[in-house]
């Protein structure tokens, strides 16, 4: 057992500091803005005056007035310009001082006090994650996706969520793990990053649409003359209206824009049928496109940062140059929402059209990389989450994950403490589970620490599997496939007790290990990828049932997930499963303890949260009676 060290003072003291070194520069730069925004306006109006009077000051035109006029009008176009780049600083350090004040609050779990995250719909009501706190629907609560809050766009949050669903292979997490470890002290192009991402916040999550369109098949470019019969009624309609100029003919133009229109009104509709997927509000694609830019340009050593580089080239350019070339499409595009302006150009020149033929240039070319850009986008942000964790908990450390012979997996931690604890709160404790064929069997009274060291060991368990550092001083584990019951609820509206929901989970949970054993038995002796032992972490089973059908219920759930060659822990007030039969040889019991103190206001209990090898020799339900004021339960002992 050791206790968790206070938070280190440089880590504490980095973000203070840059939380007031960004906040005093801000608001150098919003006063800089107040002085850039009475520039222009001072600037606007003298223009106005100088041009007014330089054309009707005594009915003359006075040329030096005008030049003033002119000249006051360029200083006015440059101080607007200005006062965008300084707004644009001031709106970046704003976003620096809430990224930091947050990573404030996530070293003490202030919970509350950070800002709500929305849960990608792929978290669903999966039970593990439940039983874990892995997410919260509300955002707030403490969980294990709000201290990794740092992924900001939809691919990067979906990313990092489907990482602490799905664990990874062992290759795989030695790969995230390298990139991890270059990530973490890099904490300017991390919170950059995260700045831009911020930027997307507005942005509707689903990218659907989109991808739909990218990798379709192109609409006008699939019908050759729908791509020749715009450009042809072009030439013809600009050179019927030169000849109309040069007096060689009449206004014979004037039925080619008749005819423009008529055009416009049959095939008009599937130029404006792909201008709605390919739209997206904010300028998104620019935005999309600032983000991938730190991510190509930068030199990484990593190899799996050096992949995803590779991946975000196409046709030998890099995603943010075509990112910013389809925003540039999608700005002619947005020419439509100008009324006259739109039917104008669409009269004369048939516009839609034309932007429609580049953008299916576009998507013809490099359409069907979109996918990959997100994805590679997704996966950074995920990274830098990891990161961000192992730069602001440096006592924590990367696990050693790896496949172990048949009947020795394992899960073997130092030191190891719940992630979601404020650092001065946590106990840490060393935790063995497993080999095969044993449990753990942890006793314990009431608000002792069982169920948190349960869910200490699925919550690093689940950081180990997606690349992450774990709360441990060491941690060594095959890989694993965790099934849980905390948290299980009845339901009124499906009719199903509490008791019969147990079952079901618990069925789940029995099954799941049964596949496992099948898996194992099929692969043995030339296996292409290690198999993943179940870890069950089972915290007061089958409550809803008397004493003699529980007692009888869990020793065979437990001895048949035992033969199906699962590992696990099991948190318990019945001490007898310690010596029943057929699992006393397996059982590996260890006990929180608690101590008593007799003060003046009544008595006090306390608990030191160290685990100690065997049964616990105490239980206090009925302490507890006494100290919340309901009374001596006399005659009876525990």
């Amino acid at each position: 057992m050791t206790h968790s060290s206070s938070r280190p003072d440089p880590v504490r003291a980095l973000y203070a500091d840059r939380v007031a070194r960004f906040g005093q520069e801000q608001q150098r730069l919003q006063r800089s803005a107040r002085l850039y925004a009475n520039g222009r306006l001072v600037s606007f109006l003298l223009a106005v005056a100088a041009l007014a009077a330089g054309i009707w000051q005594f009915h003359v035109v006075v040329y030096w007035l005008l030049g003033l006029g002119v000249a006051l009008l360029g200083l006015f176009v440059l101080l607007v310009v200005r006062h965008d780049g300084v707004l644009v600083q001031v709106d970046r350090l704003e976003k620096l001082c809430s990224i930091n004040a947050e990573a404030l609050l996530r070293l003490d779990r202030r919970w509350a006090d950070l800002p709500r995250l929305e849960v990608p719909e792929l978290a669903g009501d999966d039970p593990v994650a439940r039983d874990l706190d892995l997410f919260h629907a509300d955002g707030r609560q403490a969980s294990l996706y709000q201290l990794l809050g740092t992924a900001n766009t939809p691919p990067g949050r979906a990313t990092l969520a489907s990482w602490l669903l799905e664990p990874a292979a062992p290759e795989l997490i030695a790969l995230r793990q390298r990139a991890v470890r270059e990530l973490a002290p890099m904490l300017d192009w991390r919170q950059e990053l995260a700045v831009l991402g911020r930027d997307m916040a507005r942005l509707p999550p689903d990218t659907g649409p989109l991808l739909a369109w990218a990798e379709g098949e192109p609409t006008m470019l699939n019908r050759a003359w729908l791509v020749w019969t715009p450009r042809v009624l072009l030439a013809v309609t600009f050179t019927l209206l030169a000849l109309h100029v040069a007096g060689a003919l009449p206004a014979l133009w004037l039925g080619m824009i008749v005819l423009n229109l008529l055009f416009t009104a049959w095939q008009g509709g599937t130029a404006r049928e792909v201008f709605a997927q390919v739209s997206w509000r904010e300028r998104a694609f620019k935005r999309f496109a600032h983000l991938f830019a730190p991510l190509a340009e930068t030199t990484f050593h990593a190899q799996r940062l050096k992949d995803l580089q590779g991946r975000l080239v196409s046709r030998g350019q890099a995603a943010h140059h075509q990112m910013r070339r389809l925003d540039s499409i999608n700005g002619y595009a947005d020419v439509r929402h100008s009324g006259l302006l739109h039917l104008g150009l669409q009269a004369l020149t048939l516009w839609d059209f034309h932007v429609l033929f580049a953008l299916e240039r576009w998507q013809q070319r490099v359409g069907r990389s979109v996918r990959q850009w997100f994805e590679v986008l997704g996966e950074v942000e995920a990274l830098a989450a990891l990161a961000a964790l192992s730069h602001d908990h440096p006592d924590w450390t990367f696990p050693l994950v790896k496949p172990a012979p048949e009947g020795e997996a394992r899960l073997q931690a130092e030191g190891l403490g719940h992630p979601l604890l404020p650092p001065l709160a946590c106990v840490r404790n060393h935790v063995q589970v497993g080999p095969p064929g044993t449990f753990l069997l942890v006793t314990g009274s009431n608000m002792s620490g069982k169920s948190t060291l349960l869910r200490a060991v699925g919550v690093n368990a689940v950081l180990a599997q997606a690349g992450g550092p774990v709360q441990a001083e060491s941690l060594k584990m095959a890989p694993v496939d965790l099934g849980t019951s905390f948290r299980v609820q009845d339901s009124l509206e499906e009719g199903v007790s509490f008791f019969m929901a147990e079952l079901r989970r618990l069925k789940e949970i029995v099954d799941r290990a049964t596949a496992g054993r099948v898996e194992r038995r099929r692969v043995e002796g030339g296996r292409a990828e290690p198999v993943r032992t179940l870890l069950f972490l089972l915290d007061e089973i089958l409550q809803g049932t008397n004493v003699f059908e529980r007692q009888l219920a869990v020793r065979h759930v437990i001895a048949h997930l035992l033969e199906q060659g699962a590992i696990g822990a099991v948190s318990t007030h019945d001490l007898s499963l310690a010596d029943a039969e057929g699992l006393s040889a397996s059982a590996r019991p260890v006990h929180f303890s608690e101590s008593y103190e007799d003060r003046a206001d009544g008595p006090h209990m306390s608990f030191d949260y160290v685990l100690r090898p065997g049964v616990a020799p105490t239980s206090n339900a009925l302490k507890l009676l006494e100290i919340v004021g309901l009374g001596r339960a006399e005659g009876l002992s525990p």
